[in-house]
Formats: C-alpha cells, sequence, structure tokens
C-alpha cells in the first residue's frame, strides 16, 4: 500500500492478483490512462560481466496510444486522491513482466520503487507486497524495496514497513544516497541492504576530488555495514572505470542500456568489456604514476637526510629550505626528535599555500607533538621510514602523501624527517 515515487522515471507497485499483465487496467479516476506497462534497466557487474538486477520502470499510454510522462501520470493522480490505486497497478505489471525473468534467472533481483510519502500506520499491515510475491511466483529474496526518503510524513510507519518486509525476505535499498535529502541517521535506522548512490555523485565524478571522497566513504561504510552500492545514472566509461576504483562494482544507467520491455544488455556486452579496459588502464596508469612520484620523493629525502646526518638542530632550517627550493614536489618539511616532538620550523613551499584556507590549514609550529601521527606511530617499531596514503593536509589544505625518514644528527641524536609532497590530480579539477 505504497506509491511509486514521482520523481522517478517509473515504478513497480503490488495490485490485486486477479489482474493480468496484458489486461485493461481499472479506470483510475483523474488520470486518462488506457493501459500501464513496464520498463526495465538493468543494474550490472563489471568484474562479473553479469547482470545482477533490473529496476522495474512504469510507463502509462493514453487512449490513442501515446506514452503519457510519468512524472504527469503520478502526480495527476496523487493530485485526484488515486495514488495508491496507480501505484499497487503499476507494481502488479512489474512482478508479472519480472516473474519469467527470475524462471529463467533465479539470482535475478528486481528493484521496486517505494515512494515512503503515503506510508501510514494504518497501510504498512496490509501485505499487498507479500501476496503480489506469492500470485506471481516470485521469491522475496529476489525482491529489493527501494526506498526513497525525501518525503516521509511518518518515520514509525517507515521503519514499521522496512522491518516487516524484511522479515518475510525482502531486501531493503536506501535510494539517492548523496542527494540533498539523504540522512546518515537513516542509514543507520534502515539498515539497508543496499545503498543506491545518486546521479548526482556520478556526474562528473573524474573532474571532482571531493565528490570521490564521498563515494569512497560511502562504498566504505556499505562494506562495514554488509550492505551492496549501486552506483545509479552512469552515463560515460570514465565515471564508471572510477567507480569501480573506489569500490562501486554494481552501476545502472544510460551506458549499459536504456529503460526497455525486456531490460536486455547482453551479458558481458560491449559496453561492460569497454569499461573493464578502462578499469585496468586507469589502474595501471596510477600504479606508474604512483610509482614515479614514490621514487622521486624518496630520491629527495634520501639526498636530505644524508645532508642532515652530517648537520646539527641549528643548521635543520637552513638545510630544508634549500632542498625545498629545489624539489618542485616537496611541499612542507620538517624534523621531528625520536619521541616525536618537532624540532624544525615547518618550511613550507609558499606557492602551495592555500591564502583562502590560512586560518583552517597551517603549518605546525617547533614544538607541536608529532607523536601518534600516522607517518610516526610505525616508527616505534623500528622501521626506517613510512609513507602514508594521500590525506588533506593539516599544513596547506592539499592533498598530499608524508614520507617520514630516520636518521640520526652529527651528535648522533635520533630524529626523524618528514617531507610532505603534493599529489596534483587532474580529478581534483572542479572539485
Amino acid at each position: 500500500m505504497i506509491a511509486t515515487n514521482p520523481a522517478r522515471a517509473g515504478s513497480p507497485t503490488p495490485a490485486r492478483p486477479h489482474v493480468h499483465a496484458h489486461a485493461t487496467p481499472p479506470p483510475v479516476p483523474g488520470v486518462a490512462i488506457a493501459d500501464v506497462f513496464t520498463l526495465f534497466q538493468p543494474l550490472v557487474s563489471v568484474r562479473r560481466h553479469a547482470v545482477v538486477g533490473m529496476e522495474a520502470l512504469s510507463r502509462g499510454r493514453v487512449p490513442g496510444g501515446a506514452v503519457m510522462p510519468p512524472d504527469i501520470m503520478f502526480s495527476t493522480a496523487a493530485a485526484s486522491g488515486n495514488a495508491l490505486e496507480l501505484d499497487r497497478l503499476c507494481r502488479e505489471r512489474a512482478f508479472a513482466a519480472f516473474a519469467p525473468m527470475v524462471r529463467r534467472r533465479p539470482e535475478l533481483l528486481l528493484f521496486v520503487n517505494i515512494d515512503t510519502a503515503v506510508l501510514r500506520r494504518g497501510v504498512v499491515g496490509s501485505g499487498h507486497i507479500q501476496r503480489l510475491a506469492e500470485a506471481s511466483g516470485v521469491n522475496p529474496n529476489n525482491v529489493v524495496l527501494e526506498i526513497v526518503e525525501s518525503q516521509v510524513d511518518d518515520t514509525d510507519a517507515l521503519m514499521e514497513f522496512a522491518a516487516r518486509h524484511r522479515k518475510l525476505g525482502f531486501l531493503v535499498a536506501l535510494d539517492d544516497v548523496g542527494a540533498g535529502h539523504s540522512n546518515l541517521e537513516r542509514i543507520a535506522a534502515l539498515k539497508p541492504d543496499v545503498l543506491k548512490l545518486d546521479r548526482s555523485l556520478v556526474s562528473g565524478l573524474p573532474d571532482s576530488f571531493h565528490r570521490q571522497e564521498v563515494v569512497r566513504a560511502l562504498v566504505g561504510l556499505a562494506r562495514r555495514i554488509g550492505a551492496m552500492t549501486v552506483a545509479e545514472g552512469v552515463e560515460h566509461e570514465r565515471e564508471a572505470a572510477l567507480l569501480m576504483d573506489l569500490g562501486a562494482d554494481v552501476m545502472q544507467g544510460f551506458l549499459f542500456a536504456l529503460p526497455s520491455p525486456e531490460g536486455a544488455v547482453a551479458e558481458g556486452g560491449t559496453a561492460m568489456h569497454n569499461v573493464a579496459r578502462a578499469y585496468a588502464a586507469l589502474t595501471l596508469a596510477q600504479v606508474e604514476e604512483e610509482e614515479r612520484r614514490v621514487a622521486t620523493l624518496r630520491s629527495a629525502v634520501h639526498r636530505l637526510r644524508e645532508d642532515l646526518h652530517h648537520a646539527c638542530p641549528g643548521e635543520f632550517d637552513k638545510l630544508l629550505a634549500r632542498y625545498l627550493n629545489a624539489e618542485s614536489a616537496l611541499e612542507c618539511l620538517y624534523v621531528l626528535d625520536g619521541a616525536g616532538r618537532q624540532v624544525s620550523d615547518t618550511v613550507c613551499n609558499p606557492y602551495r599555500l592555500s591564502a583562502s584556507r590560512r586560518f583552517i590549514y597551517q603549518p605546525a609550529r617547533r614544538g607541536t607533538d608529532h607523536s601518534l601521527k600516522e607517518y610516526f606511530l610505525p616508527m616505534r617499531s623500528g622501521i626506517e621510514e613510512c609513507l602514508t596514503a594521500p590525506y588533506i593536509s593539516r599544513a596547506s589544505g592539499n592533498l598530499c602523501v608524508t614520507l617520514a625518514a630516520r636518521f640520526t644528527d652529527a651528535t648522533g641524536a635520533p630524529h626523524v624527517l618528514c617531507a610532505d609532497a603534493g599529489r596534483p590530480d587532474r580529478r581534483r579539477r572542479g572539485a
């Protein structure tokens, strides 16, 4: 007893078992619809070269055969108070059209959109979706109920709906994650089996470092809570390859297939092969580029370390400044004592410091305790050097890595040289 989301391109919906997929639908007052039918858009896994699911998208025909835009169809029904009736009819058509697909592919998933705006306590326990699954012969384990939580009026009813259907074997997806209305608290409350990343995160992904980090964080969250991540609205190979690099393997979008009655996309089809090749090329290029950068950084740090080995602490700042001017890849240099306390100034390349962020990101001062930093803690185990993963520098506000290396000064006292190297990445443009 849930209405389909009118903002989406169409939606599934339960209905009465006696209405068949090709029968003339009962009249819906206020909406002149001659027929309701279902299109499917596949969800693909490039790593498996397989279609893992189908999202059902409903369409209506007006008398004469023209297709009515779904937003008009659902908004008109809602205005006339018949959204629920249309919703059930759409969902029934979706189940009926999906039934032969799942008989051929028992592992295939059906993704059904649920508009939570009409969820009410009196509606949740009606059992329409359960009876529809039984009547169509579709196992609830094959059905993913996509919850769009942007217009939730009754949070308790939403939680009751999710808990009830999960007990019956249905899977629950949180849709449009990353859109303006998304709520991390809702993820904790619903405990979704699937997180669907909104197309607003996917669009322009290769040119936005911040979007990439949001996607990376959401994918990591999904893994930790045991949920599958699906990226929506994928239209370009670069987006798909980068999504794979960030860990989001299951994707949906025009790159792979337009919505169609069969939801057809060839197993291991051309688009998937092209994305697989693009991902392999991206990965190889990243590895080679990183190896070059690390080799350049290590060479500079080792040369500086050798000079520092013959110097006393009072000479450190002058040596750091000289090397910083000579090495364009270096962003900041500083020296710690054996206990992790900074004994030099932080010498920075002034052209790499962000003027607009100078009150948030500032170089550490002499005397700062670095003993708990990720580049110092491993030194306690006796290793000679440590290279961090990329992070936003607290000194410059830029993406960087830190290479820390042990050395002893001219008096034999132990020290750690720390070098921050920028990561000028083309994907940060437009962030």
